[in-house]
């Protein structure tokens, strides 16, 4: 049977670590090794650190880090004339 493909994790990636009694959120601060022998360290929302194996099945991703450049700024017509036209009268 074919394994999964593993998952590589990026530097500011948002993931959550599922313990057996609750959930944590964290981001990724630093990647270390590839492949198989994977370890990200994780800065949980109350300011702890911890490393873990991409491996670990508890390690879930939540979002990609978002490339501001790669994303395409969305424009109205109507909404930019509106706009411009309330700027002119005050």
């Amino acid at each position: 049977m074919p394994s999964k493909p593993r998952l590589e994790f990026q530097v500011g990636d948002e993931v959550m670590y599922a313990l057996a009694s609750s959930v944590r959120y964290g981001t990724v601060v630093r990647v270390i090794g590839a492949g198989n022998t994977q370890m990200v360290e994780v800065e949980f929302e109350d300011g702890k650190r911890e490393l873990k194996k991409a491996s670990d099945r508890s390690l879930r991703l939540l979002r990609r880090r978002a490339v501001e450049e790669t994303r395409p700024h969305i424009r109205d017509r109507e909404v930019e004339e509106v706009r411009r036209s309330e700027t002119r009268r005050r």
